[in-house]
Formats: structure tokens, C-alpha cells, sequence
């Protein structure tokens, strides 16, 4: 049974579906931001796959996937107001009933092989937890939580260069590393990851002891998390020290992906961090690891990760996954988790 005829597929994004991405704001309980880095960000997809929903020439809905061989990334999942099913909660439910329907559909003849060269394994994305949006996207298409990241910030108002950070050019000497650090995760893909330059600190025989790849990013922030989250986002601009961390009507960060040090010493990602961000010319990181990760683990309590941390926490991130019912195919955490993805 085709969809109909109100979804369109697209393998190149359209101004109209662009709109629709610039223009979500992300988030509902708690903090609440936008992207500015869509128009470029959406150049960077990897095999992306564009299903939308269209009526009256407007696009009502979008969901961005990113064709990763036998695994699906959901980039985007954008809809105005649940597809604008009505103000009534009889409207309401049919038009949901309606997307759930066809949606399921697509995502049965994506497990077939339809849409691609072969069946796939499972698609799976990130969800905030707090995120009434998100949570009846995954509860409604049959997604299931197989893993756990954590939103982990790290700030420094002065930070440190370090003599021993170097900024390499070529994959290969990087790669070996991450490798053995993450290639039994969930997920492992490195086509954004092994984009040079590549942050390392080396030690005086030249070995590679700390890697990173960083990721620079633009929000605009609607709201702060916690109880005076909205009061702070309009206060902060005009307290020393604080606006330094951020700016709401732009804020700049960087977001880190292939971390690694040697025996996961949390000194080397300190120095690392640091050098980086003073590098960089920025205050703030930002860091989606898995929770279960060794690294992370090991450092969590070992780190000082500075004010934003103590302002904001480190919040969670669910990882979801819908699984094909023929496949055997198994998660098991922790996840690799790619900045693009994120970002």
C-alpha cells in the first residue's frame, strides 16, 4: 500500500523543508533552544533521506533520516503542532491516528528494503526525556530506551593552553586509537568523526596520549533549564562572568566526539578540555557520552567541570531504537555517539 499522497520522499532537502528545520524550536519542560547552524548543518548530512508531509504547497512536518547501512539515524523529527491535527481533542486524536498509521507504514517498508539497497536492522535517534514531543514520538512508533547519554558540560572562564596540544590533519594517525577505544559500541560510525583537524595532546616522546575532534555550534537559547531557567536566560547577558558562558541570542560552544586518554586518566582530559576550548577562543563544551561509557565513568567524579555545570547538572539523553521483527540484531551499550547527531 503506497503512502499517501499528502508525504513526499526526497533524497535533497527543499527551501520549504529547510524553513520547517530553521524555525523549530527544540525542547518543551525545561530548556528550550534553537539551532542556527541548520543551513549548513543539513549540508553536512550523511545519505540523507527526506520524508515530509506537505499540504496546501506548506510543509507541515519533516523527519530527516540518515541512511547508515543497515542502521537509520533520525536527524529530524519536525512537526507544526502534531501535523495540526485541530484544537479539539477528537480532531486531535484522529490526525495523530492518521500520521501513526501512515508513518508505520513507511517504517514496515523501510525494514523490507523498499526504500534502500537492503532491509535494515533498526533506526534509532536521541530523545530529551523530558521532551513531551519526543516521547510520544517514541512511544507512538514503537521505539524502546536501549541505552542511556549524558549531557556533560565543561567550562572554564580562563582557559588553559597547554604546551603538549597538537592539531593533526590526518585520520590515520588517530584512528588506531579510537578504534580501540570505540570500535565494540553500539552504532560505532565515524564519517563526521574522522573530519580533520583532530585536537591531541602528545607527550614528550611524541606519542598520542588524548584525542578529540570538536564541533563548533550556534544556538539561540529560548529558556534555561530548571526552576528560574527563564528569569536567568534574560538576566545572564548582564552578570559578569556568567555571560561569558552564555549568550542566549547566540550561543557558542564546542561539542567533542572521539575522546579518548590514555588509561582514562582525568588529568589528560582536563589539560585536553582546557586547551582546546582556549584554542578555540570559547568557554564552553558540551559532551554527549554514554553513560555507561569506561571513560566517563572513570572521570565523572574525578573532573571539576566548572560553573555551567554547577548551574545547569548534566541532563540525560535517551537513546532510542525501533528494531526490524526478522532481524536478530541486538544493542548493546555503550553507544558511539557522533557530534553531527547531536548538533
Amino acid at each position: 500500500m503506497a503512502l499517501s499522497s499528502i508525504f513526499k520522499l526526497r533524497k535533497e532537502i527543499t527551501p520549504e523543508i529547510l524553513d520547517l528545520l530553521t524555525q523549530t524550536t527544540l525542547g518543551t519542560n525545561g530548556a528550550m533552544y534553537r539551532h542556527l547552524d541548520t543551513p549548513t548543518r543539513i549540508l553536512e548530512a550523511d545519505n540523507p533521506l527526506f520524508l515530509s508531509m506537505e499540504r496546501h504547497e506548506k510543509v507541515i512536518g519533516n523527519i530527516t533520516f540518515c541512511q547508515r547501512g543497515y542502521a537509520w539515524y533520525i536527524r529530524y523529527f519536525a512537526f507544526h503542532s502534531l501535523v495540526q491535527a485541530g484544537t479539539t481533542k477528537k480532531k486531535e486524536d484522529k490526525g495523530n491516528s492518521f500520521l501513526k498509521r501512515e508513518l508505520n507504514q513507511f517504517f514496515s517498508e523501510v525494514f523490507e528494503g523498499k526504500h534502500s539497497d537492503q532491509p535494515i536492522d533498526s533506526m534509532y535517534a536521541y530523545i530529551d526525556p523530558r521532551n513531551d514531543r519526543s516521547k510520544w514520538m517514541s512511544e507512538n512508533f514503537g521505539f524502546n530506551v536501549v541505552s542511556h547519554l549524558t549531557t556533560q558540560s565543561y567550562s572554564r572562564l580562563y582557559p588553559k593552553k597547554s604546551k603538549r596540544l597538537v592539531k593533526l590533519a590526518d585520520w590515520k594517525q588517530v584512528e588506531p586509537i579510537v578504534k580501540e577505544k570505540y570500535d565494540n559500541n553500539a552504532y560505532y560510525f565515524t564519517t563526521h568523526a574522522q573530519k580533520a583537524p583532530f585536537y591531541c595532546l602528545q607527550n614528550d616522546s611524541g606519542e598520542i596520549i588524548a584525542t578529540c575532534r570538536v564541533t563548533r555550534v550556534n544556538w539561540k537559547i529560548i529558556r534555561l533549564p530548571g526552576k528560574f531557567g527563564a528569569i536567568l536566560t534574560k538576566v545572564i547577558p548582564s552578570i559578569p562572568f556568567l555571560n561569558k558562558l552564555i549568550q542566549p541570542k547566540r550561543h557558542t560552544f564546542l561539542v567533542p566526539e572521539i575522546v579518548t586518554a590514555k588509561s582514562n586518566d582525568p588529568k589528560l582530559i582536563d589539560e585536553l578540555f582546557s586547551a582546546v576550548l582556549a584554542e578555540e577562543k570559547l568557554n564552553l563544551l558540551l559532551w554527549w557520552i554514554d553513560q555507561k561509557d569506561e571513560l566517563y565513568t572513570s572521570i565523572s567524579k574525578r573532573i571539576s567541570w566548572g560553573l555551567f555545570h554547577q548551574l545547569v547538572g548534566a541532563h540525560p539523553v535517551d537513546v532510542v531504537e525501533k528494531r526490524n521483527p526478522t532481524s536478530q540484531f541486538e544493542t548493546k551499550s555503550p553507544v558511539f555517539v557522533t557530534a553531527f547527531d547531536m548538533v
